[in-house]
C-alpha cells in the first residue's frame, strides 16, 4: 500500500471512529456535529457513480389513512408497466387493503414508517428493511424508520445506530427508506433531522439515487457528490434510465 493510499485509509478511519462516538444527552436531540459534512464527504469519497440502467417504479409514502381509493385506481391503470412497488411507511391498515386491490403483491417490497406496527407481516408484504433486492439489473437496498426522537418503542434509529446499520450493508444502485439524510437546517425542529446514516452511505459508497418519503413533500434535488434524491409524499410514478 502507497503512502497517499494509507494516508485516505487512516482519514476515513479516523472519520467513521469520530461520527459514532455518542452522548447520552444527545440521543433525542439535534447533534451539531454532524451539520455540514457533505464537502468532507466529498472529498473523501468522490462523486456518486453513473447509473445506466433501466426500471419503472410505483413508490407510494405517508398515506396515513388518506388514500383515496378512485385516485389511485386510475394512477395505476395509467401505469400498468410497472417493475417493482416500493411502500415507504407510515401507512394504515385500510391504506394498505387498498393497495392490495390494484398492486401485485409479488411486485411489492416494504418499509415501516416511524408511526407503524409491523402491517408488512400481516398482509404477507416482503420487508426491503435491511435487505437488498434485484430487479431488472438494479438493486435497491432498504432502512426502516426515523431518527428516534423519542424514547419510546417505534421503528427508529439513533444517529450511531443508523451509521452503524448501513455501514455493514453492500452498496446499491438504489436506497430507499421512510426518512431522509441529515438537514443540518433542521436545528430547531430535531424529530425531522434525519438519519446522518443515511448521508454517509450515500457518499461512501457513491449511491446514484436515494428516495424517501417521511416529510409530506414532493421535491427532487441532488446532493453535492451527484446523488439525486427524491423525496415522495402519496405515491408517484418513476422511471429511471
Amino acid at each position: 500500500m502507497n503512502l497517499l493510499k494509507l494516508f485516505n485509509k487512516k482519514t476515513t478511519e479516523n472519520y467513521f471512529t469520530s461520527i459514532i462516538k455518542e452522548k447520552k444527552e444527545n440521543l433525542y436531540a439535534f447533534d451539531k456535529k454532524y451539520m455540514n459534512q457533505e464537502m468532507q464527504l466529498l472529498n473523501m469519497y468522490g462523486n456518486s457513480d453513473t447509473y445506466n440502467k433501466k426500471i419503472k417504479m410505483i413508490v407510494i409514502s405517508d398515506t396515513h389513512n388518506c388514500l383515496d381509493e378512485d385516485d389511485f385506481k386510475n394512477f395505476v391503470m395509467q401505469h400498468k408497466e410497472y417493475d417493482v412497488c416500493l411502500l415507504l411507511g407510515d401507512h394504515n391498515p385500510r391504506d394498505i387493503s387498498i393497495i392490495l386491490k390494484y398492486i401485485d403483491n409479488n411486485k411489492i417490497y416494504g418499509l415501516l414508517g416511524n408511526h407503524d406496527y409491523d402491517y408488512l407481516k400481516e398482509f404477507n408484504i416482503n420487508n426491503l428493511n435491511g435487505k437488498v433486492i434485484k430487479i431488472n439489473d438494479t438493486t435497491i437496498l432498504g432502512i426502516q424508520g426515523s431518527f428516534k426522537y423519542k424514547p419510546d418503542d417505534f421503528p427508529s434509529f439513533t444517529q450511531r445506530e443508523s451509521i452503524l446499520f448501513l455501514n455493514d450493508l453492500p452498496k446499491s444502485d438504489i436506497l430507499v427508506s421512510h426518512d431522509r439524510g441529515f438537514d443540518s437546517n433542521m436545528l430547531e425542529n430535531p424529530a425531522h433531522q434525519g438519519l446522518f446514516g443515511i448521508t454517509y452511505y450515500l457518499f461512501k459508497n457513491k449511491i446514484p439515487y436515494h428516495i424517501h418519503g417521511h416529510i409530506h413533500k414532493s421535491y427532487k434535488k441532488e446532493l453535492l457528490n451527484g446523488t439525486k434524491e427524491i423525496s415522495v409524499y402519496m405515491y408517484e410514478y418513476i422511471e429511471l434510465n
